[in-house]
This record gives structure tokens, C-alpha cells and sequence, in this order.
């Protein structure tokens, strides 16, 4: 017996020796074509040297000392601010268990070493294992983790290293060598070792993680992917079982969802984002940097996946051989067996693992960029506008460079550009997988048909560029389809925005044209890629039929050799895997591109932003200073100096656009500052001038994140008049406003603003406007209790507005001109007082509340649930709905030809195949092989079946292009003409989700799935129909896959499928942070410490979203490592019957049937997971049909049935009189109006009339009715009794659309959409150019309103302005604060932009979206542009001028007077409702609106002088004096012309 010392002979060297003289020899031999047994001596030899078992010992020793080495340094860089967590503990059944293996494989080892000196090896292995395993048990925790990597590495070595001595040799046919039991017993003990290592759950040790100092991270805990054993992680995702089994008993929750790893939480990956970022700059680095593990990790497994990609068809082709000639063999066929199913089940693992690490790389990206995408956001401004926008329409030379705000470049940059990036990483299937993949089947078509071989290969090359050709041609048309959609969205987006207004007009039809005619457009590419696809299709097709059809002529022609089965499959094998590489290529370059202009997208927005300015800490002071909202804005503040009084109401006026909005944000810091200097202190409370406010309860918008103190917060309430607001909610202040407060008011959401500014504890507050959209009565109580008490003692406030009694009681009064102060008056000390005395109050009048508030329809505050429920009701889908999206696809006739299509495709696939095999057996039948007759008909049965695959595709296509038009048509209307009490539950974004996700899903998704579908189940059907008609025996286990694979991905579809519709709804967390943060980033930053709150509160809401996208994608591997394994194992019985069968089987259709049980584990593993995304995609579908289904409120006015009280003769049957309406009379008889038909009553028996010429104001506090009376006459409300008259006609009995038509309405808030000043006034464009013309001219000086028709240039004035109809003087034309383009405005004629026109708009001029380019005054002339074109009989003016400076409204009284008389006839009636009375005082009327009654009607004259409600108004007016004046007729300038 040896001694272990005498094992140090040169046994050690001489091997190394003779293998480095020898390099690769072993790996030839084993790729010979003429494989001989060879290779199994020379491995053997290395094994039996003693090298492989000296260099795992030094391996696992070298591993140790690293792990304590890089723990050490760890720990050494790592603060004391460390997580807190406890190491799971040992499992003593495991421990056991794997300690007894270890020591029986070693007992027997040992014994065996005593025969058998070179035992001894194995022993030192195993023997360190066990020693290492014993020792571990006594170090701690992470020694203990660390530790049994090794011992595991030692012991799966040695058992591969054994099997390599004892077992590759018996794979010799007729081998000497036998297996003792012990050697025997010593490999079975030590697998057994193994297998326990593999089926112990890991140990888990907490991490080395140092805290993030502002933010909140939670304490790391072990999850199921950190302690599941080996085999599941690396092999079965067993850990993944749990979830699957509770989604296929139940519906899933988020309970059952697996945690986040810690590695993956957003507040780990954000630091190193961050850092990464200063050391490279450019994003493509920054993620090398920040993830070059993962890409290294997915790099080496899709590299082995490919590699192993020819272990099948290299096993194929030994055992079509050896079952061609058995007697020939020099190798066992178990190893060809063995490779069969060892070969794609290690190429599915390593792929599975591929596309684990790259799925992990997409959400720990997405989570990382998404974040600091955030934080850069927050914390910086962008010093140009709309750099991002050009790269989309770089080389465009005919298509128009869209503009986009910082709202939506930011929200595009998130949701698409970091997707697009990321999607790159499967470059790395062209750079790596594919370049091994083409020199392994290069040497595969050498080693099987030699020189003819790579001459195809090179075909293929050669035509690569065709399909690449025409992928550009198809990426152009991508290009517009992508323009079109976003025109289209766009235009959705801005008019579902604006629902109300187009009801108001009955704009339905109009918008409805416009949007389908850019839809046309959309479509007629989206069909031009789907013929450019079919022909790409077809190429790629076509090049490989050509390649094998040269292959084979060469073959059999030239070289004269016989067609083989071996050599034809293997061929064919080779021929389609290079065909899927090339396609890989060539989608990998189209993912590249997409993905670089992605990458200079966000590279342009990172070098255009900078870190905001942060100004010096002191008091509120500006001197000499300039500002401008970027580098290339015209309007400027100029020559700003002001020392603000601490503690003191500081108050900024000036008309409309003259600066003082742009004033506040210079003081914050959101400004760039040109010159002078600023100091503010750092916390800054900030209510902005239209109010921001959260998709959250009232009580979380008033806290703003800020500890809850009960007294401070209900005297808040009480100052902000908020306590009988918060009585009529039924929720309290726990209701849910909905998005930016859809259920409040316009006055209540000012006031919930204020109510935050005011609990915070920030020394400065800035209100900008806050008063506007309050009435004269809540306006008075929320100035004496907030400003005449104490509750703003020791802050200083900053207030703009426009009311001149509160100007007068200012500490500083700023007036603002033109980008300059025009004056400062100062009034140190002064005593703010109540508008009204308290000894005049009216007895039992409530000073700290507002009126009931206009009711919103029941069951508003239960907005969530209905979430909720819509997204149940989304979650489950029928199956049987396939067929309700087929009969939009077409007739019956049309699903008959695709049915015909389908099946002729996957016959002639089949045939060509089964006529190889036949070719390839008439060798063996036939004496003379006419090879012309054979090449033939297998070119003409490919060639037939790849045009009918065409056909096939282009079938589906063509019914999917057709019920993606017609959904999207019915859906279109259907949410125009939805009621608006249905609009007023519906979130816009979710309707917009609707035409964005679902219609792109229907267009681009849904019909590929269901011809993939359809595809799959007819190839599946063939295939083991071909393989079961040759090999009868096979349809058992063939039967028995099928029926575990629909098993598995049954359990895998009702898990997925939830799991999806869970994902969707945590997206719309982050999505809807990161759309309210881009809106509210002013509020956000003002406040010192908000941003950083803002952020933890972004990586809370990712924690789930990453949670389920890491779920989602587990699962995926979870099936599909099943279904591969279930479809290896038939593989194998194929091969087992192939070989049992080999007397009585022709070589052929062996190799018929063996190709196509190759090809069924794709085909499963596809159908299943195409069956998944189906059901998903239906999700939408069903989502689109539920709200076409919208009962429109049309449907009532379908046929005029009810009768109509008439005054009119004229009115004959059903048809309203000619001419009609004649007069703007109106009349109320007993009208009671609810919202809800089942709601409470809002308008209580309403007796009114107005006569035809009337002027007449609708008064009122907040909440009495006024605006539901003004609703009502347009019919959007439910008129349960009573009538109302619009001249002699009752408007029920007039269908709603046309009724709307004949009035007008200049809402309070000022709509307009992108495009013309043209397009805005006359949408449908059916009002001649000259009504228009004269619409602008007369409201020309109005809120620094300049019109000039630019075909007569006289009308301009000698100082640049023009002539006022109405006799105004006209106002500066300089740049204003929100509208840049006024004064030097570009136009667009036909699609061309044209020079800017100096001091003048006309019709032509951009309007951009919203009109952003317009101030709020502005932008309410031009609505009253849009109403004096109707020329309506009936005009209504809802608070049209609340937020107007004094002379803006004044204008716009003076042009609605002198259009109403413009004709002379008193015919034409005015309602107004106002909240200012010196706007009414010489109007005809004014009705006194009260809990929903009608308090007072008359004169103002007379309702001053009766002292009632009207009176008390006039009293808390601010104005007294002056309305006083007016009412006893004196001179005044109020309310005069």
C-alpha cells in the first residue's frame, strides 16, 4: 500500500507536462465526425494525474482566504450606522444529514484508497470537506456561511472528477473496466453528500449595509430566494412553489408575494447609482459601473447557453448514425441518450439563469435610474427647454418639431427612455451567445458535410444585409408610427383633460373627426410594418430553404455522396439554429439603436440640468437683481431690489403677466439669477396660484408629511373655514379628493393650499392668489381669521393678489409692471382689520365655515374601492372572449379563410419534412435515387409552405388591424359621449390608459398572440401526430408531456395573470408620484426638508413594484424549467424507442420523428407562455369593450318623446320651430335638479324667469347653487321636476348636443388646446376668417391683448399697439410673465413655421398645450373671443373673472355690453355668476342663491336697499363705499363703460 507521502512523485508534473504538448487534443478527438474512443484514454489519464483533485484543493483554500480578506475590508469602510439583523441558524436535520453523507463517501473512499493506491486523491478532497464541514460549526455566523461554499465546492468537484475515473470508461463498447462495489458504494454516498448540499437550504448571514442617513430603510430579513437550497435557485425555482400554489387555488395577494432581497431594495441600489454617476457621467458607463457584476454573470451564462445549443442536434447525429449502422458503433448509444436530454436540459438551465440575471438587472436598473432620475428632478433645473425633444425629430425634414413640457420630457424619460436602455442588456445575446453560437455551427458544418457546409453558411451571410434592408425601411415607418401615437395621445390626453369644455360647446363629433383622422394615419403605417414584416418574414424564410437546398445539391450532386439521415436532420438542425441567430442579430441591432438614442436623450437632460440655487440663509431680501425662466426665455425680471418685512404681510400686485408669479419663484430659487443677490432663509411654505395638490385624503394634503398635532391642526381647519366643508363629506377629512382634488371646489382646493402653507412650521410663507376663487364672504371670514389674528404671528408673508383692500393694509405693497417694480409703498404697523365690523355682523351668521359645497355625485369618496373593483373585474377574463375579439376581426367567412390558412401552413411545414425523410430512406429502397425529383418537390413544398405562412401572417394581421380601428373608433365615442356624472368618478389617466396601453396592446400585441397561438397549437398537433404515426408507442409519453405541460402552465397562467394585473396596479403608485411631483415641484422644493421626504416616499412605493416585477419574472422561469425538463425526458424516450425500434425503422423517419419531438419543448414552452400573455393582453381588450359599453347620454335624446310646454306655435310634432332659438329668454317653473337621479335634491323648487336682453347676476356663497343652476340649462344635471323654458322650449325635450349648440359659456377656468389661435376659437372650422377677425379685433387691449390682421398693416398704432374697438387704451405689448410669445409670436402656415410678427397674434399664432403661452387673463379673453363667435342668444359666465385684475375685467364687461347691443335688438340674455359685485352693479338683475333656493331676486338697487342676503355681501365686499356709490347712482368708475 502507498503512503499518502509517496503520492508526491512526479506524478504530479510529467501530466502537465504532456498536456501542455498536447493542448485541446482531448476536446478534438471528442468533436471528431468520425468519433473514436480515444478522448475517454486521454481524459482519463488527466483525471487518474492527480492534477484536478491538487488544483480544487488550492481553489477552495485560495477561495477561504479571499472571503475573510474581503469581509475584512468591508467591514473596515463601513460606519457604525449599520442595520440590525440576526443569522438564521443551523438546521439540525440538514446538518445531520449532510454530515453522515460525508463521512460514509469518506469511510469508503478510504477503504477503496487501501486496494487501490490512487484513491488517496479523492480522499484528500473529500477528507478537507468533512474536516472543513466539522470546523465550521464551531466559528460564527458569517464563517460558519462563508465555510460551506467550500465544503460544497470540494465535494461536487470530487464527484465529477470520480465519474470522470470510473464511469467515462464503461461508455467504451465492449469495456474491460468494471466498478467494484465499494468504488460503487463510494460514488453513490458521495452523490448522495452532494445531493443533501444541493437540497440544504442556505444559511443566511445579515449584510454588512451601512443606513442611508434621510432616509427610512427597513431592517434586512431573509427571504425565500436567500435561504432556498441550491437546486432551486440555480435549477427549479422550487421557492417560487408557494406563490404558484396559493394563485392556483385563490386569487392572489400581495401577502403571498415573496419579499424584496435586501440587494434589491431601491435605497441600496441608490447610492451606488449615485456614485457610479460622479465617477462616469454618461448613463452607458454609469450602469456599466454600478451593475458590471450582473453584466459579467449574464455574459458567461448566455455564453455557455449557446454553447450547448448544438448538444442535440451533435447527439442526433451519432445515433441516427449508430441506428444507421449499429454494427459500426465503437461508443455505447447511452451517451448519445445521455447528451439528448443532458445536452437542452443544461442549455435551458444556464438560459434560464441568463435571463434570471438580466430580469434582475431591468428591475434593479429600473429601480436605480427611475430614482435618481427623481432625485436629479428634484433637486436641479433644466437651463433649456426641450433639449430632450430634438433628438426624436433628428434628420426629420418633413415632419414638425413637437414641443413638450418639463412635466412630460421627465415622465417620458421615466416610463420609456430607462426601459429602452435597459433593454439593451440583451445585447449581449449578439455580442456574446451569438458569435459562439456561429463558430460552434460553422464547425458543425464542416464536421457534417464539409466544404458544402460553410459555402451555405456563407449564403446566409451574404444575404443577411436583405432583412436588414428592410428592417430599416420598417424602423422609418416605426418612426412615424411612434410621431402618430403621440399625436394622437397627445391630442386625447388634452381633450379628455378638457371633457367639460367640449360638452359645453358639443365639440363631440368635431374632436372625434380630428383624433380618428390622425388615428387613419397611425394606422395606414402600422399595416405598411405589417406588409414590411410579412416580406422579412419571408426572406429569412426563403434564405435558409436556398441554403439547404445548396447544401444538399452540393452534396449529393457534386460531391456524390448519399443523403444520410444523420447528415440531412443535422443539417437541417444546423441551418434553422443559424437562422436564429441571424434573426437574433438583426433584432439585437434594432434594440441597440433604440436603446443609444434613448441613452443621448438622457445624457442631454443630465448636461442641461443644474443644481438649483441655493441662496445665502438671512432674511427675505433681493437686490439688484435679474432673473429669467431659462437660457433662451424672452420675459425677464429686471432690476429687482426689495428688503421684505419680517414678520409682516408683504403683498405683490400688478395686472396680468407683469412678473408676479415669476417673482415668487426667482425668491425660491426656481429662476436662473443673471446677476444681483438674493438671501432667504431655507424653509419656505408655498401655496401656489393654482392649487397642487395630492391624490390623497384632505388630512395627508393639509399634514404634508408633518407629525400630527390636533390643536394646531383644527384651529387651522377653523382659520381656513373649512369645519362645515368637512361636515357635509361623509368621510370627514379622511376623504380621498382624487386627482389634484377632482371632488373639491375650486375655492376649497385654495383653501386646503392655504391650510398646508399654514400648518407647516416655516418661517416664510408665499401665497400666490390665494383670494381668487374664493366669494366675497369666505374671502372676508379667511382674512380676518388668518391675517387679523395671531395665527400668523412672527411669519413672514409674501401674498399676491389683486384685491386693493388688502393692498391698503400691507406692511409692503410691491406693484409689479413689465418684469420691473413699479413701486413700493411702505406701511409699517399698520392694523389689519375684518372687512366688516364685528358689531354689524348678521345675527347667526357662522364666521368660520362656507356654505354646503357643490354636491359631487354619491359615492365619489369611495373613488378607491371602485379602483379596486375595476381591477378585480379586470383580473378575470374568459377564455370564450377570444371569440368576442374574433367577430371584431371580421365575418364569418374572413375567420373561415384564417382557420383554412392556418392548417394549410402546418401542413406543408409537415409535409416538407416527412419528404426529407422519405428522400433520405429511398437510398436504402431504391436503386437509382432520382435526385432532381426528390430536390424538387421538397423545394416546392418549403417554398409553398413559406408562402403560405406569409399569407397566414398577413390574415391575421389584416383582422387585427381591423378590430384594433374599430375599438378604437366605438371606444372613442363611447367615452365622448359618456355622461359627465360618470366622467366625475373616472380619473382622465385611467380613460387615457385605455388609448395608450390597451389600444397599442390591441395593435401590436393581441393579433401576433393569437396567430402565435393558433401557430403553436396546429405545430403541436403535427408533430405529435408525425411522431406518434411513425413510433406508435411514443404517443404515451408524448401524451403525458402535453398533459403536464397545460398542468404547468395552467397553475403558471392563474398565478400570472394576477400577478400581472398586481404589477399594473403597483406601477400607477410610482407613476402617479412621479406625474404629481413634476406638477407640485415648486411646492415640493420650497420646503426645506420635503424633497428628501419625497424621495424616501418614491422608494417606499418601488419596494413593491420591484417585489412583484421580481415575482413576475420568477415565475416565468419557474414553467419553463418544467416544461424543458418534462420535454427532454420525451426527447430521450424518443431516442429509447429510436433505438429499441432500429431493426424495423428506416434512419429517415427516425430522424423525422426525432426532429420534431426536438422542436415540441419550444413549441409547449412558447404556447404556454403565449397563452399567459393572452390572457393578459385580453385584460385590456376587456377593459376597451366595458367602456365602449358606456350607456351614452344620448341615449335619452335618441326621439324627442315627452311633450314640451311651448309658447311657441311654430313648434309642430317633434321639430323644433324654424329659426330656433329666436330669443335668449329664459324661464324656470318649479325646478328641483339632482346630480344622481338617486342623489339628494341640490336645486329645490327654483322659480326664475329671465326676459330676452336681460343682464343677470347669479350671487352667492360657496357652495348655494349657483353653478348647478348654470348646469342645469345645459342639461348636466338630472331635472326631476319641474320645467325649463329656453325660448318657449323645454330643453328636455331637446336632444342635449343641440341645445348646447345654441348657448354659450365662458367657464371659469379659461380652456384651450394646442394648435392656432384659429383652430381654438373655430375647431370644426366652419366660421368665415372675417367673424373670427372681428371676435379678436374687438377684444383687442384686454390683458395685454394685441390683434392685427396681417393683411392690413395700418391697424397698427404709432406706439405698436392697435386701435380698441371699445375705445380702451392699449396696453403695453412687451413679454409678459407666462407668455413669452405674445409680443414676438411664431406662426404656422400650412404646416410651416413662419417669422415672428412683432406686437400683433393672428390667427395663425402657436397656442401650445393648455395655452401655456398665455397668461390666466389671456386665456380668458380668448374664450371670450370663442363666445362672441357663436353669437349665441344665451350667454353664461361662470365666475368667468374671478382671478382678473380689476382693469382685465373691466374690459371684459365693456366688450360683452357692447356685443350684446350690438345688433340694437334686446334679444340676447346674460347670465352671470359672479363673486365680484362691482362687476354687476349696473346689471338688470341679480338672483340670491342659498342652500339651494333661490333667496332674493330684483335690482341691485333694490336688494341693497331691502338689507338682506345681498346686502350682507355688499358689507364683507372690502368695497362698500364705492358699490354704495354705484347703487345710488353717483359717478364711480365701478362697473361703468
Amino acid at each position: 500500500m502507498a503512503s499518502l507521502p509517496s503520492l508526491a512523485r512526479p506524478w504530479l508534473w510529467d501530466p502537465l507536462l504532456r498536456i501542455s504538448r498536447r493542448p485541446f487534443r482531448a476536446f478534438a478527438d471528442f468533436h471528431s465526425a468520425d468519433l473514436g474512443v480515444e478522448w475517454i484514454d486521454h481524459v482519463t489519464r488527466v483525471v487518474r494525474s492527480g492534477v484536478p483533485q491538487v488544483v480544487i484543493i488550492i481553489v477552495a483554500l485560495a477561495w477561504m482566504l479571499g472571503s475573510a480578506i474581503g469581509r475584512a475590508l468591508k467591514r473596515s469602510r463601513t460606519s457604525g450606522n449599520v442595520v440590525a439583523a440576526k443569522a438564521s441558524k443551523v438546521r439540525p436535520l440538514y446538518e445531520i444529514s449532510a454530515q453522515i453523507t460525508r463521512a460514509a463517501a469518506l469511510t469508503l473512499l478510504v477503504i477503496s484508497a487501501l486496494r487501490e493506491p490512487k484513491q488517496w486523491l479523492y480522499v484528500a478532497t473529500v477528507g478537507s470537506a468533512f474536516l472543513l464541514g466539522i470546523g465550521r460549526l464551531l466559528s460564527n455566523a458569517e464563517w460558519r456561511h462563508s465555510s460551506l461554499h467550500q465544503v460544497n465546492f470540494l465535494l461536487a468537484t470530487s464527484l465529477i472528477v470520480l465519474i470522470l475515473d470510473d464511469v467515462l470508461p464503461l461508455l467504451k463498447v465492449g469495456a474491460s473496466h468494471e466498478l467494484g462495489r465499494i468504488e460503487i458504494a463510494s460514488l453513490w454516498t458521495l452523490g448522495a453528500a452532494v445531493f443533501v448540499a444541493l437540497l440544504t437550504p442556505r444559511e443566511w448571514t445579515p449584510p454588512v449595509l451601512e443606513k442611508p442617513g434621510d432616509y427610512e430603510m427597513p431592517d434586512p430579513v431573509p427571504t425565500p430566494e436567500e435561504t432556498c437550497n441550491w437546486f432551486s435557485r440555480y435549477m427549479t425555482f422550487e421557492h417560487m412553489t408557494p406563490m404558484i400554489w396559493a394563485g392556483w387555488k385563490r386569487p392572489l395577494e400581495m401577502d403571498d408575494v415573496p419579499p424584496l432581497p435586501w440587494y434589491d431594495d431601491p435605497l441600496v441600489l441608490l447610492p451606488r447609482v449615485l456614485e457610479a454617476r460622479k465617477r462616469r457621467k454618461t448613463t452607458a458607463r454609469t450602469i456599466f459601473d454600478y451593475q458590471r457584476k450582473e453584466i459579467l454573470s449574464m455574459a458567461t451564462w448566455i455564453g455557455t447557453s449557446y454553447a450547448f445549443q448544438l448538444a442535440s442536434p451533435f447527439a442526433m447525429y451519432h445515433l441516427l448514425q449508430y441506428i444507421a449502422s449499429p454494427a459500426e458503433a465503437v461508443l455505447h448509444p447511452a451517451l448519445w441518450l445521455f447528451i439528448m436530454f443532458a445536452g437542452p436540459l443544461i442549455k435551458t438551465l444556464t438560459f434560464q439563469q441568463y435571463v434570471f440575471e438580466s430580469t434582475r438587472f431591468l428591475v434593479r436598473g429600473r429601480s436605480a435610474l427611475t430614482q435618481e432620475l427623481y432625485h436629479r428632478a428634484m433637486s436641479s433645473m433644466e437651463l433649456e427647454e426641450d433639449v430632450i425633444n430634438q433628438i426624436a425629430t433628428r434628420g426629420a425634414k418633413d415632419e414638425q418639431e413637437s414641443t413638450t413640457t418639463s412635466a412630460g420630457r421627465l415622465a417620458n424619460l421615466m416610463s420609456s427612455d430607462i426601459d429602452a436602455v435597459l433593454r439593451m442588456r440583451d445585447s449581449l445575446l449578439g455580442v456574446v451567445g451569438t458569435p459562439v453560437s456561429l463558430v460552434l455551427t460553422g464547425y458543425g458544418f464542416w464536421k457534417v458535410t464539409g466544404w458544402p457546409g460553410l459555402l451555405g453558411m456563407a449564403f446566409m451571410a451574404i444575404c443577411g444585409p436583405l432583412p436588414v434592408y428592410l428592417m430599416k425601411l420598417m424602423s422609418a415607418s416605426q418612426r412615424k408610427i411612434k410621431m402618430a401615437q403621440d399625436s394622437r395621445i397627445s391630442l386625447i390626453t388634452e381633450y379628455l383633460g378638457s371633457i367639460k369644455a367640449i360638452k359645453y360647446f358639443a365639440w363631440e363629433d368635431t374632436v372625434l373627426d380630428k383624433v380618428q383622422g390622425v388615428r387613419a394615419k397611425e394606422q395606414s403605417q402600422l399595416w405598411r410594418v405589417s406588409v414590411i414584416s410579412t416580406v422579412i418574414n419571408e426572406s429569412t424564410n426563403s434564405i435558409p430553404i436556398v441554403t439547404l437546398m445548396i447544401i444538399f445539391g452540393l452534396h449529393v450532386g457534386v460531391l456524390d455522396q448519399r443523403l444520410t439521415a444523420s447528415i440531412a436532420f443535422t443539417t437541417v438542425s444546423l441551418v434553422n439554429n443559424l437562422r436564429r441567430n441571424l434573426g437574433i442579430l438583426s433584432w439585437v441591432t434594432r434594440t441597440i439603436t433604440d436603446g443609444m438614442i434613448s441613452l443621448d436623450r438622457l445624457d442631454r437632460y443630465y448636461a442641461s440640468t443644474e443644481p438649483l440655487t441655493k441662496y445665502p440663509e438671512g432674511p427675505l431680501r433681493v437686490q439688484n437683481a435679474t432673473f429669467r425662466r431659462s437660457k433662451n426665455a424672452s420675459f425677464r425680471l429686471k432690476d429687482i431690489s426689495v428688503d421684505f418685512v419680517e414678520s409682516g404681510l408683504n403683498v405683490i400686485s400688478g395686472q396680468s403677466g407683469s412678473g408676479k408669479t415669476s417673482l415668487l419663484l426667482a425668491m425660491l430659487g426656481e429662476l436662473v439669477m443673471e446677476s444681483g443677490t438674493v438671501t432667504s432663509p431655507g424653509d419656505i411654505a408655498y401655496a401656489s396660484q393654482t392649487p397642487w395638490l395630492q391624490n390623497e385624503t384632505i388630512k395627508d394634503n393639509i399634514l404634508f408629511h408633518s407629525p400630527l398635532e390636533q390643536a394646531r391642526y383644527d384651529r387651522v381647519i377653523e382659520a381656513c373655514c373649512f369645519a362645515q366643508d368637512l361636515e357635509e363629506l361623509s368621510k370627514g377629512d379622511q376623504t380621498e379628493i382624487g386627482e389634484n382634488g377632482t371632488i373639491l371646489s375650486g375655492g376649497q382646493k385654495s383653501r386646503v393650499a392655504l391650510a398646508r402653507a399654514l400648518y407647516s412650521k416655516s418661517a416664510i410663507i408665499f401665497l400666490d392668489d390665494i383670494f381668487s376663487a374664493l366669494d366675497a364672504k369666505t374671502a372676508a371670514a379667511v382674512w380676518e381669521l388668518c391675517f387679523c389674528s395671531d395665527m400668523l404671528k412672527g411669519r413672514t408673508i409674501v401674498l399676491v393678489t389683486q384685491v386693493p383692500w388688502i393692498a391698503s393694509q400691507a406692511d409692503l405693497h410691491i406693484t409689479m409692471e413689465a418684469g420691473m417694480i413699479q413701486n413700493i409703498e411702505r406701511n409699517l404697523g399698520v392694523t389689519r382689520r375684518p372687512v366688516i365690523p364685528e358689531s354689524v355682523r348678521v345675527e347667526g351668521e357662522a364666521s368660520n365655515g362656507t356654505a354646503l359645497p357643490d354636491p359631487k355625485p354619491a359615492g365619489s369618496e369611495n373613488k378607491q374601492d371602485k379602483v379596486a373593483e375595476e381591477m378585480e373585474a379586470s383580473g378575470k377574463v374568459s377564455r370564450l372572449i377570444v371569440f368576442k375579439y374574433l367577430r371584431y376581426c371580421g365575418s364569418a367567412l374572413f375567420l373561415t379563410f384564417l382557420v383554412v390558412s392556418s392548417l394549410l401552413y402546418g401542413g406543408l411545414d409537415i409535409s416538407a419534412s416527412y419528404w426529407l425523410a422519405h428522400w433520405v430512406d429511398s437510398y436504402d429502397t431504391e436503386k437509382y435515387v432520382d435526385i432532381a425529383y426528390y430536390a424538387g418537390i421538397y423545394a416546392v413544398l418549403q417554398a409553398l409552405g413559406s408562402i403560405m405562412e406569409g399569407v397566414e401572417y398577413l390574415v391575421y394581421n389584416r383582422g387585427a388591424w381591423n378590430a384594433a380601428r374599430r375599438l378604437h373608433r366605438d371606444l372613442l365615442r363611447g367615452v365622448l359621449n359618456a355622461p359627465m356624472a360618470w366622467w366625475k368618478d373616472m380619473p382622465v389617466g385611467r380613460v387615457v390608459n385605455r388609448f395608450s396601453r390597451d389600444i397599442k396592446s390591441l395593435d401590436n400585441n393581441v393579433g401576433d398572440l393569437v396567430f402565435i397561438v393558433a401557430d403553436m397549437l396546429i405545430s403541436i398537433f403535427f408533430s405529435l401526430a408525425a411522431a406518434s404515426s411513425i413510433l406508435p408507442i411514443f404517443i404515451l409519453p408524448a401524451l403525458l408531456s402535453v398533459l403536464i405541460g397545460v398542468l404547468c402552465g395552467e397553475m403558471f397562467t392563474r398565478t400570472g395573470v394576477v400577478l400581472q394585473r398586481i404589477l399594473r396596479a403597483a406601477h400607477s403608485p410610482v407613476f402617479s408620484q412621479f406625474g404629481d411631483t413634476m406638477t407640485g415641484l415648486t411646492v415640493i422644493r420650497a420646503g426645506s426638508k420635503m424633497p428628501a421626504m419625497f424621495c424616501d416616499q418614491l422608494a417606499k412605493r418601488m419596494r413593491p413594484l420591484s417585489r412583484i416585477q421580481e415575482a413576475n419574472f420568477n415565475i416565468n422561469r419557474w414553467v419553463a424549467v418544467r416544461i424543458d425538463v418534462i420535454t427532454a425526458l420525451v426527447g430521450v424516450s424518443a431516442g429509447i424507442i429510436a433505438v429499441y425500434k432500429a431493426s424495423s425503422l428506416g434512419a429517415g423517419l427516425v430522424g423525422f420523428s426525432l426532429s420534431n419531438v426536438t422542436g415540441l419543448s419550444n413549441a409547449i414552452l412558447y404556447l404556454v407562455r403565449c397563452l399567459n400573455q393572452l390572457e393578459v393582453e385580453f385584460q385590456g381588450f376587456q377593459r376597451v369593450v366595458e367602456f365602449i359599453s358606456i350607456e351614452p347620454e344620448e341615449k335619452e335624446d335618441a326621439a324627442v318623446t315627452k311633450p314640451a310646454l311651448l309658447n311657441s306655435s311654430e313648434f309642430i310634432g317633434e321639430e323644433l320651430p324654424a329659426g330656433w332659438p329666436r330669443t335668449g329668454s329664459v324661464e324656470l317653473r318649479h325646478v328641483t335638479v339632482r346630480y344622481d337621479e338617486d342623489g339628494p335634491d341640490i336645486l329645490k323648487d327654483i322659480n326664475l324667469k329671465f326676459e330676452a336682453g336681460e343682464r343677470v347676476a347669479v350671487v352667492g356663497r360657496t357652495g348655494s347653487g349657483k353653478s348647478t343652476l348654470v348646469l342645469s340649462l345645459l342639461r348636466f344635471t338630472h331635472i326631476v321636476s319641474g320645467q325649463v323654458l329656453y325660448d318657449g322650449v323645454d330643453i328636455t325635450a331637446i336632444p342635449r348636443k343641440k341645445l348646447r349648440q345654441a348657448l354659450t359659456i365662458i367657464p371659469q377656468e379659461a380652456v384651450l388646446f394646442n394648435g392656432t389661435l384659429q383652430t381654438n376659437l373655430d375647431p370644426s372650422g366652419d366660421v368665415p376668417v372675417d367673424v373670427l377677425e372681428s371676435a379678436l379685433q374687438s377684444c383687442s387691449g384686454i390683458a395685454s391683448f394685441q390683434y392685427r390682421n396681417n393683411d392690413d398693416p395700418d391697424t397698427e398704432t404709432p406706439n405698436g399697439g392697435s386701435d380698441s374697438p371699445n375705445g380702451n387704451e392699449s396696453l403695453d405689448t412687451e413679454a409678459t410673465e407666462q407668455t413669452p410669445l405674445l409680443s414676438q409670436a411664431d406662426t404656422i402656415d400650412n404646416g410651416t413655421i413662419t417669422p415672428k410678427i412683432p406686437d400683433a397674434l393672428s390667427l395663425a399664432t402657436t397656442v401650445k398645450a393648455k395655452g401655456e403661452n398665455f397668461s390666466h387673463g389671456q386665456r380668458q379673453v380668448l374664450s371670450l373671443c370663442r363666445a362672441l363667435i357663436r353669437k349665441s342668444k344665451l350667454m353664461l359666465l361662470d365666475e368667468a373673472t374671478a382671478s382678473m385684475d380689476y382693469e382685465t375685467d373691466r374690459g371684459v364687461q365693456v366688450v360683452l355690453r357692447k356685443e350684446l347691443n350690438a345688433e340694437g335688438a334686446r334679444d340676447r340674455t346674460l347670465v352671470t355668476i359672479a363673486h365680484r359685485l362691482r362687476t354687476i352693479v349696473d346689471y338688470d338683475k341679480v338672483v340670491v342663491m342659498g342652500g339651494g333656493r333661490v333667496v332674493e331676486v330684483g335690482s341691485p338697487r333694490e336688494l341693497y336697499h331691502k338689507k338682506g342676503q345681498f346686502f350682507e355681501m355688499v358689507k364683507h365686499s372690502g368695497e362698500e363705499e364705492e358699490l354704495a356709490r354705484a347703487f345710488e347712482g353717483e359717478e364711480t368708475d365701478v362697473g361703468s363703460e
